[in-house]
């Protein structure tokens, strides 16, 4: 193919993806909708790389295979925060596989490599589209030989007419109302829907458009072979003091937690003035704030590190695998606070996303040990994407909203205590363990719980757009539509409490 075949090509994928997100995407909360518009976005990067015979990085497959498996998780499950961990999962992953890596290969490429891939991306995005169409599109007729029809003219033609056209008649429709009958009942324009309409093409196919081309037609950035620095590399005195110092800061921190880790529920209450609440908030996100801004000062103070003598390099390394024991120390008190928290309280959606994330930085520290301790730093920006993926992967096939509302419903079993209002608003994940868990749950609470679930998901019930659908919440509505007259008998014949006199449910009795 030629290079104008090749952006005749980009340009008609773009096109597609435009098109088929304003059709699909406009419908809200996003389902399989989105599940096949990325799979549409992934596929046109492959589909990119096989017309212009430009292979993608070596590790382009797993990346592939993860985020195709983020896309289809749309459809099949309801979470909300599941759902945007999920998508951008799916973004990243089209971003990735359309990066330049200078080495061109995932795993060999430095953090500078993704950084400077996540710039061009940037830059193609913003700016690569207009290339596309003044540059890259330009017939042979335009350059002086006989040729066909003029396709990019009548394309730039259209792009600087169509925002003009639609602006000035927009504008024009709400001045004169003759204007407007003329325009809206005669022609049957809606100005301002096809202004919409095409926002959100030319949005999707701007954006499209923009990384294709940067990834496949413009040319190769001439990258440094070695950004590491050489000539203001700083040495192992300053850097060993910086690293040493935090070691005796994070190992006095971890020996005062002690009691804590072994003593458990029962040294927390015996602590004078200190409750759940107290222990787990005021320390859970600090910790982790810790562990987050340590591992990057690790990586900068690896690659700071002027080489010249491997014991300077020992050095440094056995002060970075000693913060590296005490982050995971940390980690585990985290863990503990937000156990205890749980265990008090009930399990949320959030708790669950909380600990995930624990799980992805505590992979991330034994990666860092195995690659950046090793002299392979090129090894771990890859592996922690992997890592991340692989997480986001274990915590779909977890289902978040279904274990919540398990464990919640084993927890009012051994209390007494459920909290009818926060389970109510669970995703549609959740119905079929809130349903075949009923009979467990306090009498006062049930009713409340019934009440939301006919609500949210009977007959009366606000359906989806037919473009928003997905499995859990097809399930749902099914097993709150088989089980209707039960939970009917629920609302009308179980004590309530307060908090669900409020959700309304209609066939309250007298008493």
């Amino acid at each position: 193919m030629t290079p104008i075949s090749h952006a005749r090509f980009v340009l008609g994928i773009a096109l597609l993806a435009g098109v088929g997100g304003d059709l699909l995407l406009r419908a809200l909360p996003w389902g399989w909708n989105f599940t096949l518009w990325g799979m549409v976005l992934l596929g046109a990067v492959v589909l990119a790389s096989m017309k212009t015979r430009s292979s993608l990085p070596r590790g382009a497959l797993p990346v592939l295979l993860a985020s195709t498996c983020s896309a289809g998780f749309l459809t099949l499950r309801d979470s909300t925060a599941l759902g945007f961990w999920n998508v951008s999962a799916t973004l990243l992953g089209a971003g990735l596989l359309a990066a330049r890596m200078p080495s061109g290969d995932f795993a060999r490429s430095p953090i500078l490599d993704y950084l400077h891939a996540l710039l061009l991306h940037g830059v193609h995005t913003a700016a690569g589209p207009v290339f596309l169409l003044w540059k890259d599109l330009r017939s042979p007729a335009e350059k002086g030989r006989p040729g066909g029809f003029p396709w990019a003219p009548v394309l730039r033609g259209m792009a600087l007419t169509l925002p003009a056209l639609l602006l000035f008649g927009g504008l024009l429709t709400s001045a004169d109302a003759t204007f407007e009958y003329v325009v809206r009942e005669i022609l049957e324009i809606d100005v301002w829907s096809i202004v919409s309409h095409l926002v959100l093409i030319g949005l999707f196919s701007w954006t499209v458009a923009g990384f294709l081309r940067g990834r496949f037609l413009a040319g190769k950035t001439a990258v440094p072979s070695d950004l590491g620095p050489r000539s203001f590399g700083i040495g192992i005195v300053e850097l060993g003091i910086l690293v040493g110092v935090l070691d005796l800061l994070f190992l006095l921190f971890v020996l005062l937690q002690i009691p804590y880790l072994f003593g458990g529920e029962s040294m927390v209450i015996e602590t004078a003035s200190l409750t759940y609440a107290a222990y787990a908030r005021r320390g859970f996100f600090e910790l982790v704030a810790v562990a987050t801004l340590a591992l990057p000062l690790l990586l900068g103070a690896d690659w700071l590190l002027r080489k010249d003598r491997e014991r300077d390099v020992l050095i440094l390394r056995a002060l970075s695998l000693l913060m590296c024991l005490f982050l995971l120390a940390m980690l585990a008190s985290a863990v503990q606070r937000l156990w205890l928290y749980a265990a008090a309280y009930g399990l949320t959606e959030q708790r669950v996303h909380a600990a995930a994330f624990l799980a992805w930085m505590a992979l991330l520290i034994v990666w860092f040990g195995m690659t950046v301790l090793q002299g392979e730093r090129r090894r771990f920006p890859f592996g922690a994407i992997l890592a991340g993926y692989g997480v986001l992967l274990c915590l779909n096939v977890l289902n978040p909203d279904a274990l919540v509302a398990q464990v919640n419903i084993n927890r009012a079993q051994a209390t007494g205590t459920f909290d009818a209002a926060h389970a109510s608003a669970l995703s549609a994940d959740a119905v079929p363990l809130l349903i075949q868990g009923l009979t467990h749950l306090p009498p006062a609470e049930r009713g409340s719980v019934a009440r939301g679930l006919l609500r949210r998901f009977g007959p009366d019930a606000t359906t989806r757009d037919w473009r928003s659908w997905n499995y859990a919440e097809a399930s749902a509505r099914t097993l709150v539509r088989e089980n209707r007259c039960a939970l009917e008998d629920l609302c009308a014949d179980g004590e309530t409490s307060p908090a669900s006199e409020a959700s309304g449910c209609g066939r309250v009795p007298d008493r």
